[in-house]
């Protein structure tokens, strides 16, 4: 998806006239603190789809700190048309992305490993539980 296609489609999601100006200078990311403040003028499933873009762009493909890609704009809009979660797929990358670090003996993931870690140990069967506190 280009992104010239991603920023009207994301206006018209987000029901946000001008999201342009949320643009960083590269034009390759959104500046959250800017759609923080246009989040606290939204209400019902307006603020709920920017919550969303915020988990998709800061939780589940970080980028730089503080902005949103818009790759992972597109992802989030790729994921209201389509209604399919992400989930399998950005846990296949990840599974990929580590073997093929041990295999070169180098290399980092760029994800939030803290989120994998709870979703890995929150899958392995125990006889007692392993957070109380989840």
């Amino acid at each position: 998806m280009r992104y010239d296609k991603i920023i009207p489609k994301l206006s018209r999601l987000l029901r946000i006239s001008n999201v342009e100006k949320f643009l960083e200078k590269n034009a390759t990311s959104l500046k959250w603190k800017m759609l923080e403040v246009e989040l606290e003028k939204k209400s019902g499933s307006e603020k709920e789809r920017l919550i969303a873009l915020g988990m998709f762009g800061l939780v589940l493909f970080p980028s730089q700190t503080g902005v949103i890609s818009l790759e992972a704009a597109a992802a989030y809009v790729e994921y209201e048309n389509t209604q399919i979660n992400p989930v399998a797929a950005i846990l296949a990358e990840t599974i990929l992305t580590l073997n093929h670090c041990k295999r070169a003996g180098k290399g980092a993931m760029r994800c939030c490993t803290q989120l994998l870690y709870i979703w890995m140990v929150s899958h392995i069967e125990t006889k007692k539980p392993i957070f109380n506190n989840f």
